[in-house]
């Protein structure tokens, strides 16, 4: 397949998400322990952000850790936040020199948290606030009703009386990002989890059966394919 004729597509979509779910499953079919699972899962994900931005897409948002992900074992807890640390200091070393934005999405304040954690999250968001390429959301201790009252309750505390649509977005995680195209569920499952509620609105889904570690570059070209021949309409009828 010839990537640069295939990158250059206009209707190759600007904005996509994943939701990288699967990893405790295919680490299970395996013999392996869950933190296995996770492990694979984040080596995955570092190989699917340098194709994404190959690719051309200007922003990619992932779904790394809910809200309701608290309620999972502590071990499992445990280890999750020390990957998110091992993340960040992966992504400061690796891209704080080219022009890669990250932002955070999700409570960085809680502090469930490991203030370590939370410390490497606002710095990095700091040192590339400035960035103009590639925009890469990591959300983490993220729900997407959350965000909707987080943003309700900084517009009740501004004085605001009326709000539209666009006062709204200047409130969200993603406000300085592109709308969001498209969202890729692994693992079969067909649920928004919470997941950019306001934001995927009028998203295109995709729900492959691979399990996230397993999801290769040839699974994310067949999705974008999928995508590149839907009819996107948002609401309104061809004449």
């Amino acid at each position: 397949m010839n990537i640069e004729k295939f990158k250059q597509d206009p209707r190759m979509p600007k904005h996509i998400a994943f939701i990288v779910d699967g990893n405790g499953r295919w680490a299970t079919k395996r013999n392996l322990t869950r933190s296995m699972g996770h492990e694979a899962g984040f080596e995955n994900l570092k190989k699917q952000i340098e194709f994404v931005q190959e690719l051309g897409i200007k922003n990619l948002s992932m779904y790394c850790f809910s809200c309701e992900n608290w309620k999972r074992s502590k071990q499992e807890v445990d280890f999750l936040m020390e990957l998110f640390n091992r993340m960040l200091d992966e992504f400061k070393q690796k891209y704080i020199n080219k022009d890669i934005r990250f932002i955070i999405s999700g409570n960085m304040n809680d502090e469930r948290l490991p203030l370590i954690v939370r410390n490497k999250a606002k710095e990095l968001m700091e040192l590339t606030k400035d960035k103009n390429g590639f925009v890469i959301n990591a959300c983490i201790n993220y729900g997407g009703r959350q965000e909707i009252l987080k943003v309700v309750n900084e517009l009740i505390e501004s004085g605001v009386k009326i709000v539209d649509e666009k006062l709204f977005e200047k409130h969200l995680y993603t406000a300085e990002m592109l709308p969001l195209d498209f969202v890729i569920r692994t693992s079969g499952e067909k649920r928004l989890s919470n997941f950019l509620t306001w934001q995927s609105t009028y998203s295109e889904w995709y729900f492959p059966k691979k399990l996230w570690p397993s999801f290769n570059k040839k699974d994310l070209i067949k999705a974008l394919k999928s995508y590149m021949k839907r009819d996107r309409r948002f609401g309104a009828v061809k004449a």
